[in-house]
Formats: structure tokens, C-alpha cells, sequence
């Protein structure tokens, strides 16, 4: 326990930063994953439109 340096933030600022990042990552890849369930979902129904069309 000694020659640590208790007064010192570095670690802990470096610590939030990496947590930081990681929270962007992580909530960049679920708007991924939402953004192409909603393509799909969105071309599967213009899908359904454009053949209800061409079928009368």
C-alpha cells in the first residue's frame, strides 16, 4: 500500500474517459442493429405494397 499517491485523478479521469467511449460504442451499436431491423422491416412493407400494385 505504499508509494501510491491517493491524491491522484489520473487514473480515475482515465478510467471515466474509457467508460465514456465506451458507452458511445456501445449505444452507436444498438442504433446500428435498430436502424437495420428498421430497413428491413420498412423494405418488407414496400415490398408488400409495390406487389400489391403490380398483382391489382
Amino acid at each position: 500500500m505504499t508509494g501510491h499517491d491517493w491524491d491522484d485523478d489520473a487514473d480515475y479521469a482515465s478510467a471515466v474517459g474509457c467508460t465514456w467511449t465506451l458507452v458511445v460504442v456501445s449505444v452507436l451499436c444498438v442504433l446500428l442493429v435498430v436502424g437495420v431491423i428498421f430497413a428491413v422491416c420498412a423494405g418488407f412493407i414496400g415490398l408488400r405494397g409495390v406487389l400489391a400494385i403490380i398483382g391489382g
